[in-house]
């Protein structure tokens, strides 16, 4: 379920926490007695909001990030047994402190809530109650008690609050739409928020303490958000002022994290690697903060360490050269990263990509090796070993690495570009359009992408699934398209 209210404005839209506003309209629809949400129906209702926030929201593309952040997601989905779900997670390139989740099984964390935390527990603190809320199908509940209306205007509700707050010649009616109940609803979906928060603040830290984490952590993070310095130092809406009762749930859940740990109930600790979390936030300050303002964090660092420098400052200053677009001097400090940290998949990942785009292949395949060694499931790994293969002419290798993360390329889209280069290089053209379609439609564009849908469906008349399967796809596209086209013509 969503918990946050709307308030984040990026290029005119209102995009954080789309769901005060979404609630809001609800009450001002025609309704249906006694209609709930399937979950088939939840799902494809999160699918349509997904397309809409992955078009308007800054969303981090950076590979070890993601990668990272989705590792420690996944451990917390281990522990929440059968679901119907398949969580993913993303990271929004924005410095506001929040996070939320939406039907489906989709959860969004903010960069400016990962640089207030201290360590990755805190992280898998937020995911857990992110998780948790969807997993409790929340949003589920509150339309089976509000008789909410059909999928199809459901997802109209979200497009035209999304447009509403847009600008163009729809804004007016919209916002009227949208504003109308809006202070009638902030209050409803306040107290209604106060006892899904506690909620998933139960769940999750079973969650969070079944994956190995302490209890503590899930406190310290909660206190830290509840700090007077964090809920000034910005002007926007956020994960600190859309939580009801900060205060008071920071109370209960110290108080259950001493129930915890004095019922000696034995904790099984996560095994992490040391650091990892460091070189996770070093690469996401490098990569997204002001240049300067990275620049003296990690020169601090290197003096904080008492030899003038450390792994995390090391890998920092190297990736800080990489966005300036600085390879050459980006690889004296990766190089001396990765022999301060020779265990950390993300340094090494790092430095094979270094060594790529010098055109040392050699190295680079030594260093993406040694990745795999430390994590045989690093998706970053594969597909940058993949490239380096490729370019060495060893397409079948190459094809392999591919086709062991085939499933993450809805997340990583350059998996299927590769996959239909090196498919057509190895003649298999029917397959290669196939995933150079699904490339071009991740890009949304649309041409590209019905071209080489329709000549994948010519070449695999014999496989009626994929023929199914791409007629969908065709279909969407076309939806897509069409919408786009009136969207331009409304807006001139």
């Amino acid at each position: 379920m969503w918990c946050r209210e709307c308030g984040r404005s990026f290029k005119g839209l209102v995009c954080l926490g789309v769901v005060l506003c979404f609630l809001a309209t609800w009450s001002a629809l025609p309704t249906r007695s006694a209609w709930a949400l399937s979950l088939a129906e939840e799902k494809e209702l999160g699918r349509k909001i997904l397309e809409m926030l992955r078009d308007r929201l800054p969303l981090v593309e950076d590979d070890e990030l993601i990668t990272y952040v989705r590792s420690v997601g996944q451990r917390i989905v281990k522990q929440v047994g059968v679901t119907p779900y398949e969580f993913q997670f993303f990271v929004v390139n924005e410095s506001v402190p929040n996070a939320f989740a939406i039907p489906g099984g989709f959860i969004f964390i903010y960069r400016g809530l990962m640089e207030m935390m201290e360590n990755e527990g805190e992280l898998a603190s937020i995911l857990a109650h992110e998780l948790a809320h969807i997993q409790a199908r929340h949003i589920h509940r509150r339309i089976e008690e509000s008789r909410m209306i059909n999928i199809a205007s459901l997802a109209g509700v979200v497009a035209g609050v999304l447009l509403g707050m847009s600008g163009g010649s729809g804004a007016k009616a919209a916002q009227a739409l949208t504003l109308g109940t809006m202070a009638g609803a902030r209050s409803y979906q306040l107290q209604y928020s106060r006892e899904n928060e506690r909620e998933a603040d139960q769940i999750g830290l079973r969650y969070l303490t079944d994956a190995g984490y302490p209890p503590k952590d899930m406190v310290s993070i909660m206190e830290r958000m509840n700090q007077d310095k964090w809920r000034v130092s910005s002007k926007l809406p956020s994960y600190l002022s859309t939580h009801p009762a900060l205060g008071e749930r920071v109370l209960y859940l110290k108080e259950q994290a001493d129930r915890m740990k004095a019922s000696g109930k034995p904790a099984q600790a996560v095994r992490l690697r040391e650091g990892d979390f460091e070189l996770m936030q070093a690469a996401m300050v490098a990569d997204y903060t002001d240049p300067r303002v990275a620049l003296d964090r990690f020169q601090v660092e290197a003096r904080e360490a008492g030899k003038g420098r450390s792994a995390v400052s090391e890998y920092g200053l190297g990736r800080l050269h990489l966005r300036q677009g600085n390879v050459k001097d980006a690889l004296p400090h990766l190089q001396e990263a990765a022999r301060m940290a020779s265990s950390s998949p993300y340094v090494m990942s790092s430095l094979g990509a270094v060594y790529f785009q010098l055109g040392k292949l050699d190295e680079a395949q030594r260093a993406l090796e040694t990745v795999l060694v430390l994590n045989p499931t690093s998706t970053v790994a594969h597909l940058r070993l993949a490239r380096v293969l490729q370019d060495q002419g060893k397409r079948a290798e190459a094809l392999k690495h591919l086709q062991q993360i085939e499933e993450m390329a809805p997340s990583f889209p350059e998996i299927d570009r590769l996959l239909g280069v090196l498919l057509g290089q190895l003649n298999r053209i029917g397959p290669a359009h196939y995933h150079l379609a699904r490339y071009h439609e991740q890009r949304r564009e649309w041409k590209l992408a019905q071209f080489h849908y329709q000549k994948a469906r010519t070449l695999t008349q014999d496989s009626p699934r994929t023929v199914e399967e791409i007629d969908n796809a065709l279909k969407e596209i076309e939806q897509r398209r069409k919408k786009e086209m009136w969207e331009k013509s409304r807006d001139r």
